[in-house]
């Protein structure tokens, strides 16, 4: 299992600010699918591996970081890097997915309900296997399987 970073006492507003000051409004389309790829390899009958998802903010490893599907996605990784920096006590998972959370506010969205307490990881022993991100050139049949887990 992960190293659990955050405190009980974390606050949201400070790491939010963080964020606010390294990722612009017209960076939040980029943001929103940080997240979404970093969460939407989880697979509910996966247990037993547990891998997949957004715990453990494996996309920094192989094979997750080469699947084509996250082509571009280190650019994002990489401008929250700082916040990573100035934020220590919180994992790159939180800040990743409290990135694509208030993006969506950002961009008039609805404000995301978000808590800490996501994981790192320290190496790519649970990065899932690439292809379990939707890939519509596969047709619906794919698309409802990986909507499904």
């Amino acid at each position: 299992m992960g190293t659990l970073f955050c405190k009980p006492s974390t606050d949201e507003k400070a790491v939010t600010a963080a964020i606010h000051e390294v990722i612009p409004v017209e960076a939040c389309p980029l943001a929103v699918r940080l997240a979404w790829h970093a969460s939407g390899t989880f697979d509910k009958n996966d247990s037993s591996e547990k891998s997949g998802g957004s715990d453990g903010a494996t996309m920094r490893f192989e094979p997750e970081s080469t699947d084509g599907a996250n082509a571009g996605l280190g650019i994002m990784r990489d401008m929250l890097a700082p916040v990573k920096e100035q934020q220590p006590e919180v994992s790159l998972a939180d800040i990743w997915i409290l990135t694509g959370a208030n993006a969506i506010e950002r961009s008039g969205g609805s404000k995301v309900p978000f808590k800490f307490g996501r994981t790192d990881v320290d190496d790519g022993a649970t990065c899932p296997a690439n292809g379990r991100l939707p890939d519509a050139s596969l047709g619906a049949d794919h698309l409802r399987d990986v909507f499904y887990r």
